[in-house]
């Protein structure tokens, strides 16, 4: 397993990066996450979508050909390492950190977390879903590369069912309170990868709830 090229979580707490920006908390359901993706209750039948590669010309692809990189599937897990959530995403090879309790906040019972970072693929959709029905939390944006803190929302899974995002749509994954989660993930298998990081470009931290108030 590769580690992940992810930003420094170790000064999340510096007060020099004032407050948070505090994301909306929805409960996701197909109406909220229509703009977004779609509603997934079978994970081993759920076909990814995948998006045809581009043409750098006025030519247009050959009909059927573009889209036959195929997908990559496996387990992917959030857990706690101190006030740290970090991810292993098996299907892609990757651990990385996530997120960090914010300042004053209980490790042992988080009810949010700082995270610096969010990703889209433009190759194709990803499938988020739970593999021992725990609760999750996924904070989506829709596509733009000029997206900005007050344009992601986190959307909170009962833990029932899962959720394959669309291409271009801005994700970070997110642990479920308490000790973590295990999902199952299918996305494209070219993993091409568009990021942002809020404190490099804004100089601020996000702050996703995990729990409602």
């Amino acid at each position: 397993m590769k580690d992940w090229p992810t930003a420094n979580y170790d000064n999340a707490h510096d007060e020099k990066y004032g407050t948070p920006f505090k994301v909306p908390l929805v409960k996701a359901t197909p109406e909220s996450l229509k703009e977004y993706g779609i509603i997934c209750t079978d994970f081993e039948n759920e076909k990814i979508e995948i998006t045809p590669w581009p043409t750098t010309g006025w030519r247009k692809l050959y009909p059927g050909t573009g889209s036959m990189g195929g997908t990559l599937s496996g387990e992917f897990t959030f857990y706690w390492k101190g006030d740290t959530c970090r991810t292993t995403n098996k299907a892609a090879g990757w651990d990385f950190t996530t997120g960090r309790v914010p300042k004053g906040g209980d490790a042992k019972n988080p009810r949010s977390v700082l995270v610096r970072e969010a990703s889209y693929h433009p190759d194709g959709g990803q499938l988020f879903f739970p593999k021992d029905g725990k609760n999750f939390v996924l904070m989506l944006a829709l596509p733009g590369d000029d997206v900005k803190p007050e344009n992601f929302v986190a959307f909170y899974f009962d833990g029932s069912f899962g959720v394959q995002i669309h291409a271009n749509i801005w994700h970070q994954p997110v642990c479920s309170v308490g000790e973590g989660a295990q999902l199952l993930t299918k996305q494209g298998a070219v993993h091409a990868c568009v990021t942002i990081d809020f404190v490099e470009e804004l100089g601020k931290f996000v702050e996703v709830p995990l729990v409602f108030e």
